[in-house]
């Protein structure tokens, strides 16, 4: 067994967490439900942007029936349940409680989080709480503690009326039945409504929900006994022409409608629904959930996470401006969450996932079946400092290729070609793999587990290998056309991987 991971649950969370340590502040999420996905499965996720040096890593955290632990959070002693569920995750290197998403072996799933922000007034009435609930521990107890996405959803209401909350997020969780799309505000105010099947969404670091009256109290919306009647006592609601409570314009206001978030917010419909988009206005607030024009893949996820605003007119390759993209570089992580309705809760939930910005870049497939990663993946040094170049990390081969490839985009464009292949490949083949592993499940749980267990390590091992010759090869070609005064013209990379294809010389 590795030193660092097979981690036990008591051993993740005992890892004490800094008081007023700061979310990743711009990350991206998306919603896809079963009945507007190409292969019927709910898909949720999140590109959890940080710096351009942070790191990531997948862990597999195992299940526990040790009685008395908790979750420290800054100086508060969270308590755990006795029973706890194995999940896994894809937290930073340095905060390995910090699950950027999870899914456990009951088939619940988080997305989280998003970070947003509300007005100054709003958290005025209602301030933050210190070592109040944050999307620095939260997503990791709701995984380790909870069996359905409702559950979830109704836990993160206890603990918030327990605890408040330290920051304003946005969550996505699901299980095999339902998806919910949970917004926490103020300090002790928070609302989830349920999510349409057929539809989409997709958004950028700004609270979604306006009107609530189309949810249905208890079944389709929950939500903070005094969402309502706190802000009607601090003279802050907002109603519209029928005397419905605007969340967005109660909580936020038009002044948090900004080109770094909404433009992100739009694009979605630009990309899975066109015909929702029309032209980009700054103020203008567009809906959460919406019908895609077509069928969405998991392919078209893969691409929104590296959208750069191709085919518009704010895409920064065409503008040469800076612009938030959001396919930024400093993505620290990306999960794409697909979640199979007619499989065993315990093997439900394929996690796609890159290490470092989805750009130039592999999704990896992580089932919730699974009971270890490839060694590099989950490898954390005694000696790590938080943000450093080491070899002996995954992350960093994923990491190092990307940022090359980024320097020039069109002639270096082989990369995430041959990694297009590759998701191809992986994709088309999980359904299948899947199918055998039911098989196998339903006679052998044990023997599914190790089975999925040896597939997942053989599909990161051969990433690894490929990210580093790939690495190493375009190295070459940028030494073999560092010329003032060339004889040919220069032809783009190649990888050499790519089976059709001949590697570039110069």
């Amino acid at each position: 067994m590795k030193r660092t991971l097979k981690f036990l649950l008591c051993t993740v969370f005992a890892v004490a967490l800094m008081a007023g340590m700061t979310s990743a502040l711009a990350c991206t999420g998306y919603y896809v439900g079963k009945d507007a996905s190409v292969d019927g499965t709910y898909i949720i996720g999140h590109t959890a942007d940080a710096s351009t040096t942070a790191q990531g890593c997948v862990i597999v955290v195992e299940a526990s029936t040790e009685p008395g632990r908790t979750m420290t959070v800054g100086g508060r002693e969270v308590p755990l349940p006795d029973v706890t569920y194995q999940y896994t995750a894809t937290p930073p290197l340095s905060r390995l409680d910090f699950a950027n998403s999870a899914s456990n072996e009951c088939g619940l799933s988080i997305s989280g989080a998003v970070t947003t922000y509300i007005s100054d007034a709003m958290q005025e009435a209602d301030p933050y709480t210190t070592d109040g609930l944050a999307e620095r521990w939260i997503t990791s107890y709701l995984a380790a503690t909870c069996s359905t996405a409702r559950e979830a959803v109704e836990t993160y209401g206890e603990l918030m009326e327990l605890y408040g909350s330290s920051e304003s997020n946005t969550f996505l969780i699901t299980d095999q039945n339902e998806a919910w799309y949970l917004e926490s505000y103020s300090g002790h105010q928070w609302v989830a409504v349920k999510c349409p099947d057929d539809c989409v969404a997709v958004f950028g670091n700004e609270c979604m929900l306006g009107t609530l009256e189309d949810y249905v109290e208890g079944e389709t919306l929950l939500h903070s006994d005094d969402l309502f009647t706190l802000p009607e006592e601090a003279g802050l609601a907002v109603y519209d022409e029928d005397g419905n409570m605007d969340m967005f314009e109660t909580y936020c206001g038009d002044d948090l409608l900004e080109d770094y978030s909404n433009l992100r917010t739009w694009y979605g419909h630009f990309l899975l629904a066109p015909s929702t988009a029309g032209e980009y206005e700054t103020k203008t607030r567009y809906d959460l959930f919406y019908e895609p024009d077509e069928l969405v893949s998991l392919e078209d996820i893969f691409d929104l996470t590296r959208s750069r605003y191709e085919g518009t007119e704010y895409c920064p390759d065409e503008t040469g401006e800076n612009i938030r993209i959001i396919g930024i570089e400093r993505q620290e992580s990306c999960a794409v969450i697909q979640t199979y309705t007619d499989l065993p809760a315990a093997m439900c939930v394929v996690t796609w996932c890159t290490l470092g910005p989805a750009d130039n870049n592999v999704y990896l497939p992580i089932s919730n079946l699974i009971t270890d990663v490839a060694e590099m993946f989950d490898y954390v040094p005694e000696d790590y400092s938080g943000s450093s170049y080491r070899l002996d990390i995954a992350m960093t081969h994923f990491k190092r290729l990307s940022a090359l490839a980024e320097q020039d985009r069109v002639m270096y464009a082989g990369v995430s070609e041959y990694w297009d292949s590759v998701d191809s490949t992986l994709v088309a083949e999980i359904p299948s793999i899947l199918a055998d592993l039911a098989e196998l499940y339903a006679e052998d749980p044990e023997a599914a587990a190790e089975s999925i267990t040896a597939y997942t390590i053989e599909v990161q091992e051969q990433a690894l290998e490929d990210a580093d010759t790939m690495f190493d090869e375009l190295v070459w070609y940028i030494i073999a056309n560092t010329n003032t005064m060339p004889t040919t013209e220069q032809t783009p990379f190649v990888t050499s991987l790519m089976p059709t294809e001949e590697a570039s010389e110069g």
